[in-house]
């Protein structure tokens, strides 16, 4: 079968929120982005993190990769994480947009 010319250029993306309003259109995010599948693999593989556990992510990361992200990206990209504190330790977790993506990314491969 083959796709038609719309199907091919929307091939890599999906949709994580439905449109029901124009105030609220859908949300749609691509299929290859590195550095935000290794994130959310290893927040749900981890559940939860702590800043330092996250510092350390990036930096092999970045060896790895050869690519410079830190923490600005994590700021960037907040809507993927849940930050809760407690006994002033903030721990990281994925949202519930977060797991979303991660589970539609997944199981497209």
């Amino acid at each position: 079968m083959a796709l038609s010319y719309e199907d091919f250029l929307n091939e890599g993306i999906h949709v994580i929120k439905r449109k029901y309003t124009e105030t609220h259109p859908e949300k749609r995010v691509s299929d290859y982005a590195p550095v935000r599948e290794r994130f959310l693999s290893f927040l749900k593989e981890k559940g939860v993190a702590t800043y330092e556990e996250l510092d350390e992510f990036f930096k092999l990361m970045n060896e790895e990769t050869g690519r410079k992200t830190g923490m600005g990206w994590l700021r960037a990209n907040s809507h993927l994480i849940s930050v809760k504190e407690s006994n002033g330790k903030r721990t990281y977790s994925l949202s519930k947009e977060g797991k979303r993506i991660h589970e539609k990314i997944t199981s497209a491969k």
